[in-house]
């Protein structure tokens, strides 16, 4: 009777070792798995709100683009905003435009004062 439950009580202690290293081997082998899985699902999330932003800017630049049009084709019914911001839009341009004009003025201006002050000067000599 003594060898039976001998026995059994080591048949229970190799197989509550068995379980307990089957647990940790699991454990290891899906703790890993679920650390790729977590880091690909942060990967795809990231992915997701980056072409979220760009839908959301592409929709944001269509609706400009079709404000345009619709004002260039039929003025009398664009926005009054939309109006103001091309009237805007046209006097920077206008400024741009002439800030290298005038810049080559000035420096045709001195390139003219420096031939004037050099015919002098020849005079003088």
């Amino acid at each position: 009777m003594e060898t039976v439950t001998v026995i059994i009580s080591e048949i229970l202690g190799f197989l509550a070792i068995a379980w307990l290293l089957g647990f940790f081997v699991a454990w290891a082998i899906f703790r890993a798995i679920k650390l790729e899985y977590k880091n690909e699902s942060e990967e795809y999330e990231e992915n997701v709100n980056y072409l979220k932003n760009i839908i959301r800017n592409q929709e944001k630049e269509i609706t400009k683009l079709t404000r345009e049009v619709q004002a260039l084709s039929n003025p009398q019914n664009s926005t009054k905003e939309f109006l103001k911001t091309q009237k805007k839009k046209q006097k920077k341009q206008k400024i741009n435009d002439n800030k290298p004009k005038i810049k080559k003025e000035i420096s045709n201006n001195e390139d003219e004062m420096l031939q004037v002050i050099k015919a002098t000067l020849e005079k003088i000599n």
